[in-house]
């Protein structure tokens, strides 16, 4: 993700009277890493959202650091979509591009009964708020929306797949929409009508200007290893890990070529789902108080058996005995 996102999020923590040059060095990061030029990578992203979480008491932070985030927060996407025709073609610039901006993060645009789907997936979860990083990008969708469409958002809806989190209040308060919990989907719903409007700032020549820059920024992301791609889909989907037919689906390749092409990089489906289970198993083993049943759950493991053979395979160890030796 985009250094400038976390710097929002630190600035709101040093709102809440934390130390910014102690979270910064707890956290790994240097001041000049939060800009727009820098991502920051994986491991430090989800220890600044942790401790983040730990060192303020709003469960709600997620809401509140996305809710900061208008459309021009995001780059050259951003600018793009404020160029776009119309609401829809910035939905689909959205999906095309997202990863110029949070590459670990998942977007796809369906439709269904004279509505669009937007989906999206974050690429980690905590386990005691596990809602934390998915209000991250729903409120940050939510306010680039609201601008675009100047309020006009009749028959829009925020639908998620989790339960309703303690602090519901805040979700009306930020939201002029219906929030539906114990959805099939975590995203946004808006009918064709919404999304075809115009945008008031329209602009052709602009609009070409943007697209052509994500086209160059989404060209470097493309030379990554396809291996280290389809782990971080894997562990966007965590929970409900995706199988090889929807990897293929979503990288618009058959499953021959997505095995074919991971085979030419030394690497295959299912030894890199087994790291991400590993770095899964390790990551909640340390950090979280979720037990071993239901660290086995989480990762799909059939029963805690099967999950502390396969755990004992990966590190000689027991998940018991590592963290006892993790306190």
């Amino acid at each position: 993700m985009r250094g400038h996102y976390v710097a929002v999020l630190i600035d709101l923590l040093v709102e809440r009277g934390v130390d910014r040059a102690e979270f910064l060095k707890d956290c790994q990061l240097q001041e000049d890493e939060l800009n727009a030029d820098t991502l920051i990578d994986q491991r430090r992203l989800e220890q600044v959202t942790r401790l983040a979480a730990e060192r303020v008491q709003e469960t709600g932070i997620g809401l509140l650091v996305g809710r900061r985030l208008n459309v021009n927060t995001h780059g050259a996407l951003g600018y793009a979509a404020m160029a776009s025709a119309s609401y829809e073609q910035a939905l689909q610039l959205l999906v095309k591009y997202y990863r110029v901006q949070a590459p670990k993060a998942y977007f796809e645009l369906r439709t269904r009964d004279g509505y669009y789907e937007l989906a999206c997936e974050s690429s980690f979860t905590l386990p005691e708020r596990p809602w934390v990083t998915t209000e991250f990008l729903i409120s940050s969708i939510y306010t680039s929306t609201e601008f675009l469409l100047s309020g006009r958002m009749q028959g829009v809806e925020i639908h998620l797949s989790y339960a309703e989190p303690p602090h519901l209040e805040l979700y009306r308060e930020i939201f002029q929409a219906p929030v539906r919990f114990r959805q099939t989907f975590t995203g946004i719903l808006i009918p064709f009508s919404v999304a075809r409007q115009p945008l008031p700032s329209a602009d052709p020549m602009a609009a070409s200007l943007f697209t052509k820059r994500c086209e160059s920024i989404q060209h470097d992301e493309r030379d990554e290893q396809l291996p280290r791609r389809v782990k971080e889909m894997l562990y966007a989907g965590a929970g409900e890990f995706p199988s090889q037919t929807e990897l293929a689906s979503r990288l618009h390749m058959s499953v021959s070529t997505l095995h074919r092409k991971l085979a030419e990089q030394g690497a295959a489906y299912k030894a890199l789902l087994a790291e991400v289970k590993k770095e899964l198993a390790l990551q909640h083993l340390r950090d979280s108080r979720l037990t071993v049943d239901e660290i086995a759950q989480l990762l799909g493991f059939s029963d805690a058996s099967n999950f502390r053979r396969a755990f004992v395979g990966w590190t000689g160890e027991t998940p018991s005995e590592f963290r006892k030796r993790s306190l």
